[in-house]
Formats: C-alpha cells, structure tokens, sequence
C-alpha cells in the first residue's frame, strides 16, 4: 500500500471538486485509499503554512452555524499528497515548510486581500442607495470575478508548488 495517492487519482478528485473541497472530503479520500491523515494533521499543515486555510462560502440555509462553510482550493489534495511524498522520502516538516513558503504567504495575501475587496463590493451593491437597476449586471460580473480570484489563487498554488516541489508526484 502506498503513503500517498497516484496522480490520476488527485486530477480525478481536483476536477470532482474545483469548486473547492472540504477538509470533511479530503479526509475522506485519503481514507477510501488507505493513507492516513487525521484532521489534527492537516490543521498542523495549515499552521505551518503549508496548505492553506479554508474560504467560506455560503450554503443558502438559515438557522444558527448554517450559513456558511469552509472550503479549500482543490490543489490542497495535491499539497498534501507532495507533502506525504516529502516525508516518505526523509524531508522533515521543517524541510518542507522553508520550501513551501517561498510564496506561499504572498499568495495567501494576494487571497485575502481578493476576498475582501469583493466582499467590500458586494456590500456596496447590496445596500439600499444602490441603483437597482445595476444591481442584476454588477451582481453578475462579482460572481465571475470571485470564479476568476478563486481559479487565479489555485493556479498560483500549483506554479508555487511546482517551483517549490519540482518533483513530480507518483
């Protein structure tokens, strides 16, 4: 049994997810396959820096702890399997981690920041001076922008984990 999963498998999973994934799911699928991954492990890979954290994203329910939930870029799957490839081939954390930060933290700003100049906006297109009739074309347009800042975010991980990790993943 191998300590991390096949490419093919992480591809068929990044693109079943792209819209993001939860840690629910990412524990589960390295489960169905035998690897062990607990939930305090992949908080310790965030903590690091690692991987990164989770965005939320609302779930359309109402009550109490329903309106949102976090998700993570599906290129985590990926980060976690070249982490666990790292180890098996005797890199420490702290190895991993002085690589992985390369541009991992400008990458996680450059996110924040994406996050909250569309919130911001969002905010602004919801409040009640707002022209209603721009609202249904503006509303769209914030859609497509946070699309394109999550894809630019994921694509940013992949290059960062390339350049830092160049060794391709079994």
């Amino acid at each position: 049994m191998s300590e991390y999963l096949d490419m093919v498998i992480i591809e068929k999973y990044m693109t079943e997810y792209e819209a993001g994934i939860s840690s629910y799911d990412v524990l589960r699928i390295f489960k169905d396959y035998g690897i062990k991954l607990s939930e305090a492990t992949l908080r310790k890979y965030i903590q690091l820096g690692l991987l990164p954290r989770s965005h939320r994203v609302g779930t359309g329910e109402k009550g109490r702890n329903r309106g949102s939930r976090g998700l993570y870029p599906s290129s985590i799957l990926k980060s976690i399997n070249d982490i666990k490839r790292m180890l098996v081939e005797g890199m420490t954390l702290d190895d991993i981690a002085r690589a992985a930060l390369k541009y991992r933290r400008d990458i996680s700003t450059i996110n924040r920041d994406l996050d909250k100049l569309i919130s911001n906006m969002t905010t602004e297109v919801m409040s009640p001076h707002f022209d209603v009739s721009l609202k249904p074309v503006i509303e769209k347009d914030l859609n497509k922008a946070r699309d394109n800042a999550r894809q630019l975010i994921e694509t940013l991980e992949n290059i960062d984990s390339t350049i830092t990790n160049p060794k391709p993943t079994l």
